[in-house]
């Protein structure tokens, strides 16, 4: 088992997206880390996996000075032992404390960033205090992606970044997202945070013991696509409000429908025949549901929304 996770150089391996539990942005809910002794937050992973190869704990469930509810998450810099850990910016990393949105894999080992999350949110708030040693800093690094079917990859489509010094005080922090315009007209249905005790652009500046607290994330506000010209009312959708069954059609090529819920989740993902689909509702919940059509690069054509009353 040891060897296992000595192998954990990958550990900040990139994200897949859609296959971790749906992140506690309260961090009320925690869970034990396998092969440890340790806790992360639900949906979160960080580097207590390592505790089992010597690494300290370097994630806690703060309860006894929680910055909103019951818990928030502490982050700790501490020095990594039995793995090495890619630095983003060249080189890797041996000192750090980091938490994720993701899950611990056993086999392979490491870590699958990201969740399902289809939308194009501007800003992400947060509550945070900050206690660097020396000059340190810590950072929240947010991404938004969007699986390329036909490069069968990952395509980061907005990015945003914030950076502090000490935080005395429980402050109110935000990020804003940039979106690339080479994605336009194309939407997340993946989200992924890093949250960073210490610098990052080099990592040199890393300092043990320098300790992050995080609380209450929460995405608002929206960043629209760009309209496709010609396409704007392409899709057609019928019956709506539909009972056991929904028709999407598209006036020009389309490879495939997304459907989510109202809070992002993915309901499902349909192949398209002819440029048409028939989807099944019988089994949907009552509710308003949003679509998004893709061609076969990949680019959102047009979304929507449909309303199922069984």
């Amino acid at each position: 088992m040891k060897k296992i996770l000595l192998s954990l150089s990958v550990i900040a391996a990139f994200a897949t997206g859609a296959k971790a539990q749906a992140p506690d942005f309260g961090f009320e809910n925690w869970t034990t880390v396998p092969f440890s002794t340790a806790q992360d937050p639900n949906g979160w992973a960080s580097l207590n996996v390592l505790t089992i190869a010597g690494t300290p704990q370097s994630v806690f469930k703060e309860t006894a000075l929680p910055i909103a509810g019951t818990a928030s998450a502490r982050i700790k810099t501490v020095k990594v032992t039995g793995a090495t850990i890619p630095n983003p910016y060249g080189g890797t990393l041996d000192t750090a404390g980091i938490l994720a949105i993701g899950k611990i894999n056993i086999s392979p080992p490491g870590i699958i960033y990201g969740y399902t999350y289809v939308n194009r949110p501007a800003v992400l708030t947060f509550k945070a205090l900050y206690a660097p040693s020396g000059l340190d800093s810590a950072f929240v690094i947010a991404y938004m992606t969007h699986w390329n079917t036909t490069l069968n990859k990952r395509d980061t489509i907005g990015t945003g970044k914030f950076a502090t010094g000490a935080l005395g005080v429980a402050t109110t922090c935000s990020l804003s997202m940039a979106y690339k315009p080479a994605f336009s007209s194309v939407m997340a249905d993946s989200e992924q945070i890093f949250i960073s005790s210490s610098i990052y652009r080099s990592h040199h500046g890393a300092q043990l013991n320098s300790e992050f607290t995080v609380d209450d994330f929460a995405w608002s506000g929206y960043v629209s696509t760009n309209d496709i010209e010609g396409v704007q009312n392409s899709v057609s959708v019928y019956p709506n409000p539909a009972t056991n069954k929904i028709t999407l059609e598209c006036s020009v090529t389309a490879k495939m429908v997304e459907v989510t819920d109202l809070t992002g989740r993915k309901v499902g993902t349909y192949m398209m025949n002819n440029n048409k689909v028939e989807v099944e509702t019988s089994g949907y919940s009552n509710g308003i549901y949003m679509y998004n059509v893709y061609d076969t690069h990949g680019v959102s054509l047009n979304r929507g929304k449909f309303q199922v009353s069984n």
